[in-house]
């Protein structure tokens, strides 16, 4: 009876040790709940829309919803530096930019975390900055502007976003690849009215995406002088690049990376890469995304994606320390 009795208690102690087994495999399972895709900018804009359109997919992917959440402020690192600080578990993810990565950290007094260190980055996109002028300015090439700006020193004039955007910075990296050039600098609040001002010939030129100035400049309203890549855009294979008009340092992107807490496990990691290299080889998101002027990438490989970010940020401290363009 006792044997008997053991024989049971030992089946059922068996039992409960395969289903607690089994329970803590399931619960492991990654990813077993929906995951938070935090985009640190307001809905709408081009960062936000590509997030929206990568978590559908890896939401497909992955079998758990993906759930979109506009954390924004502070130049984007409000919403880094909450995924930054967030536990590693693959159920945080950023959806940042150049703004998140590089330049906002570098415009604080304290950076509120490492804008490398602090994340496993992937890579998906880019999109290149052009040169563009109004028609009135007499430069129809980027030669041409170059000289009219050394002729006339602090004639001209160019907007730019605001202090320490990415069209004041690549403005100001012009200036200084081309001789260290005078040109004033006109700040505005907020992209759309910088470009309203070019158009209307408030100011001369601008650094813009081809995403929200293209369609003036199909129209004749705005000149495009030089796209800064290594390579022509496929919008307007017509203009050259600025390394072919001369000046090939000046090359100014921005950049969005998928991003994972540091310390996330490279089992959770190897999953986010594999699903984001899927995505990206999707062919109707690339041409969704070349119709936003945004040129898709989609090795997802985060040893590249960090050494990228790291030159990035030494290149662009200079330049912002030089501007003495802060962020409080």
């Amino acid at each position: 009876m006792n044997r008997r009795r053991l024989l049971v208690a030992g089946s059922a102690l068996a039992g409960s040790t395969f289903l607690g087994t089994a329970t803590a495999a399931a619960q492991d399972k990654y990813p077993s709940k929906p995951i938070r895709l935090v985009v640190p900018f307001p809905p709408g804009g081009p960062t936000d829309v590509f997030g929206r359109r990568y978590g559908e997919r890896l939401s497909a992917l992955l079998g758990q919803p993906v759930v979109i959440e506009n954390k924004a402020g502070a130049g984007g690192t409000i919403g880094a530096d909450l995924v930054a600080k967030s536990k590693p578990d693959g159920y945080t993810m950023l959806f940042g930019s150049s703004s998140t990565q590089v330049t906002s950290p570098l415009l604080m007094p304290v950076m509120p975390y490492h804008p490398v260190k602090d994340f496993i980055l992937f890579i998906v996109g880019n999109v290149p900055m052009v040169i563009a002028a109004n028609p009135t300015l007499p430069a129809k090439t980027l030669p041409e502007l170059v000289a009219l700006l050394k002729a006339h020193p602090d004639k001209y004039r160019y907007s730019s976003s605001g202090m320490g955007s990415i069209n004041h910075l690549g403005g100001e990296l012009f200036k200084m690849k081309a001789g260290n050039l005078s040109a004033l600098h006109v700040p505005y609040k907020g992209n759309s009215p910088a470009l309203q001002a070019c158009l209307s010939g408030e100011v001369d030129f601008m650094l813009d995406t081809f995403g929200t100035s293209f369609s003036h400049y199909k129209s004749g309203k705005l000149r495009y002088l030089a796209v800064c890549d290594e390579k022509r855009s496929a919008l307007a294979p017509e203009v050259p690049t600025t390394g072919e008009s001369g000046l090939p340092e000046v090359q100014v992107l921005t950049v969005n990376p998928v991003a994972l807490p540091a310390g996330t496990p490279p089992e959770i990691v190897t999953a986010i890469a594999e699903a984001t290299r899927r995505i990206m080889a999707d062919e109707k998101l690339q041409a969704d995304l070349r119709s936003m002027s945004i040129d898709p990438v989609g090795d997802a490989d985060s040893v590249k994606s960090a050494a990228y970010f790291t030159r990035e940020i030494e290149r662009w401290e200079p330049i912002i320390k030089a501007t003495g363009a802060k962020m409080e």
